[in-house]
């Protein structure tokens, strides 16, 4: 996590986490998650949700925040294949 924590650069990251968030749990009517198999959306959005309060509340460490985004992409990257383009390329710029 540390050799991780060294290379992201944390703004954009931050801000890449941001809008994974808000395209999947605060988009009105999106149904991304609605659309994911049951599988799926068990991987992907319990972590999802637990980032985007990490983000609400702004307690959090910078280990814990890109802790947070490398488990977003880890449950969500076999998933892709169910996701639309513009999740996937957000999912796919978060670190690993």
């Amino acid at each position: 996590m540390a050799d991780i924590l060294r290379e992201v650069d944390l703004p954009a990251m931050k801000e890449t986490l941001r809008q994974v968030v808000d395209l999947v749990l605060l988009e009105d009517g999106s149904g991304i998650v609605e659309a994911m198999s049951q599988e799926a959306q068990a991987d992907f959005a319990v972590p999802l949700g637990m980032a985007a309060g990490m983000l609400e509340d702004g307690g959090y460490s910078d280990v814990e925040l890109v802790s947070a985004a490398c488990t977003v992409r880890y449950s969500a990257e076999r998933h892709t294949d169910q996701s639309p383009e513009e999740l996937t390329s957000l999912v796919l710029r978060l670190p690993r």
